[in-house]
C-alpha cells in the first residue's frame, strides 16, 4: 500500500506535518514520505532529534503526574496533542489519573482518524479528540469539545508541549496563550515546553532552514521569550529549564542535550 493510498481522505500528505514528523521519530507508522524526508533533514542538522522527541514526550508524563498528583487537577486540555501513541495525555491519564476527562486538540486530520479508532476501541467517552487551529483560541475554547466537556469552575491542566514553535512572532503566540491563560480558572496549572537556539545557535539555525524548505513553521526562541508565556502565573519548582532538567526520575547527564526548556506554572487564587 502506497503513502497516498494509506492516507484517510481529504489529507494533503505531500506537506510534512508537524504531529506526522513527531510520530515518526518516536518509531510510529502515520506517517508519510513528505514527514520521514524533512524528519531525516531535521536529523542531519541534530543527530539526536529522536532523542529529544522521547524526551518531550517524558516530560509531558511528568508533568501530568505533577498536575494530578499534587495539583489534584482531574481534566486536561493537551494542545498539539498529535498522533496517538504510547506515553501521550490519554494513556498517562489512564494510568495515574484514570478518572480524568481530557480534551485532545490537533489541526492534523489524521489525529482524528486515529482518534476515532482509538475510541472506538475504548467507547467510555473520558478522552475526546478536537479539530482546531491554536491560532484561534477564542475558536478553540468555544468548540462544543472542549467546552461540553471540559468544567471550566474547576482547575484544567493546560498542556502546549513543543507546538508554539509552529506560531510565528505576527501570529501573536504570546497574545494567543494569553487568552488561554486567562481562560483558566484559579489552580489550573500549565505545561510549555519551546525549542531553542540558545544551547546550539549553529544545528537550530540549520533546522530553521530545512523547514521553511518543506513549507513548515518553526521559530525558536530564548528562555526569556518562553519564559514570557507563562504570564504571570507561579512557576513550580525548578523554573523554566532544559526539559530534560525538569523534576527528571534520574538526573541527566547533560540536560541540555535537547535543545528545548520547559516548565509548569499555577493559577494563583
Amino acid at each position: 500500500m502506497t503513502d497516498q493510498n494509506a492516507a484517510p481522505a481529504g489529507i494533503d500528505t505531500s506537506v510534512a506535518h508537524s504531529a506526522r514528523m513527531y510520530d515518526y521519530w518516536l518509531g510510529g507508522s502515520s506517517n508519510f514520505e513528505a514527514d520521514r524526508e524533512l524528519g531525516k533533514a531535521f536529523e542531519t542538522a541534530i543527530p539526536s532529534i529522536r532523542t529529544m522527541a522521547r524526551e518531550n514526550r517524558r516530560f509531558l508524563g511528568r508533568a501530568i503526574r505533577q498536575m494530578a498528583g499534587e495539583g489534584g487537577i482531574r481534566q486536561f486540555l493537551d494542545i498539539g496533542t498529535g498522533v496517538p501513541a504510547a506515553g501521550d495525555t490519554h494513556s498517562v491519564t489512564e494510568i495515574v489519573a484514570p478518572d480524568s476527562r481530557v480534551v485532545c486538540v490537533d489541526n492534523d486530520p489524521i489525529v482524528q482518524a486515529h482518534a476515532k479508532a482509538l475510541m472506538e476501541k475504548s467507547p467510555e467517552g473520558r478522552t475526546v479528540y478536537v479539530q482546531a487551529d491554536l491560532r484561534k483560541p477564542g475558536e478553540l475554547l468555544a468548540h462544543p469539545g472542549v467546552a461540553g466537556h471540559l468544567d471550566f469552575e474547576r482547575p484544567v491542566g493546560l498542556l502546549l508541549v513543543a507546538v508554539l514553535m509552529l506560531l510565528k512572532d505576527q501570529d501573536r503566540p504570546w497574545a494567543t496563550v494569553a487568552a488561554l491563560l486567562d481562560a483558566m480558572p484559579p489552580g489550573s496549572q500549565v505545561a510549555i515546553t519551546h525549542p531553542t537556539q540558545d544551547f546550539n545557535p549553529e544545528a537550530m539555525s540549520e533546522v530553521v532552514e530545512a523547514a521553511a524548505r518543506g513549507q513548515m513553521t518553526l521559530v525558536p526562541r530564548t528562555r526569556a521569550q518562553v519564559s514570557e508565556f507563562f504570564g504571570d502565573w507561579e512557576l513550580l519548582e525548578p523554573g523554566v529549564v532544559p526539559v530534560m532538567g525538569w523534576r527528571p526520575e534520574e538526573p541527566p547527564a547533560d540536560p541540555r542535550a535537547a535543545y528545548y526548556w520547559g516548565g509548569v506554572a499555577r493559577k494563583k487564587g
